[in-house]
């Protein structure tokens, strides 16, 4: 059966669930508990934040963080700004680091002058 209502927008899927659900944990992990309603907020506030940063939508952005609400928070911020998030592997090699930022053609900003080699 298709869920026609569960195909929205990141940010919208996210209000409908801080509305709904607002104290309710939406993740947790070893350290941090979000709710939803909270979920919401932090995640708008990074988006914010990457967008003042000159993120724009479309542009890759590279995300390591091991495996925790940050990274959960995180994912979901860069989608709110428009942008693709690049999942790297907290325990990658440097080699393998190099070649997902190249291969991706994550930067930092809109002027691309600290673009990864």
């Amino acid at each position: 059966m298709l869920h026609a209502d569960l195909i929205a927008p990141i940010a919208e899927l996210l209000r409908r669930h801080a509305a709904t659900r607002c104290d309710k944990i939406a993740y947790r992990d070893a350290h941090t508990v979000v709710t939803y309603g909270a979920l919401l907020t932090r995640t708008g506030r990074l988006a914010g934040h990457l967008t003042d940063a000159g993120i724009v939508p479309g542009e890759t952005v590279a995300l390591m963080l091991p495996n925790s609400v940050p990274w959960v928070e995180s994912l979901l911020a860069i989608a709110r700004a428009g942008a693709v998030s690049v999942p790297i592997s907290y325990d990658s090699t440097e080699a393998e680091i190099a070649y997902r930022l190249a291969d991706a053609g994550a930067c930092i900003g809109q002027d691309h002058s600290l673009q990864a080699a």
